[in-house]
């Protein structure tokens, strides 16, 4: 790797970045059967996860935790509703906000995704574990770097 111009260096973070981007999309498409044979995509699980672990965030909040439009998690809801999985709530003497609660379903949903988030956690540490802290740090900065190109990407073709 040390061989490699910076421009090589570059081309590969970026064809390794594509690489890791299409398959994170293509989980993201598939959608799950926890069994009750009412399937389930993974951006549903994450506004269950979130709505789960933030009963007192309003959908905006939801929205912005999740880095999605007010737009695309008020027509996540609509379908989550209609699965039974949530239930829109208003806050007494608040017009304006709208909070989530999760149904009995929703509830299950929300364990479910979550001990399946504790396995693949226990397999990310388990490849991590090798990392010095030195290369952990370097990694997360990385991280925060590709975000941030992602955000002025995204604010370029809105």
């Amino acid at each position: 790797m040390d061989k490699l111009s910076l421009e090589e260096k570059v081309d590969l973070l970026i064809e390794n970045g594509i690489r890791i981007l299409n398959k994170a999309y293509a989980l993201e498409k598939k959608p799950v059967d926890m069994g009750h044979g009412v399937l389930l995509y993974p951006s549903e699980f994450h506004l269950i996860e979130t709505a789960g672990k933030n009963p007192a965030e309003n959908l905006t909040s939801i929205s912005s935790r999740l880095g999605v439009t007010k737009g695309a998690i008020s027509q996540m809801v609509k379908k989550l509703e209609k699965k039974g999985l949530v239930k829109k709530v208003r806050v007494p003497g608040n017009k304006k906000d709208v909070m989530l609660e999760l149904t009995d379903f929703g509830r299950e949903a929300f364990e479910w995704h979550k001990s399946l988030h504790e396995s693949m956690e226990a397999g990310i540490r388990k490849e991590l574990e090798g990392m010095s802290s030195s290369e952990m740090e370097t990694f997360l900065r990385v991280y925060g770097h590709l975000e941030r190109m992602l955000d002025r990407c995204m604010e370029r073709y809105r």
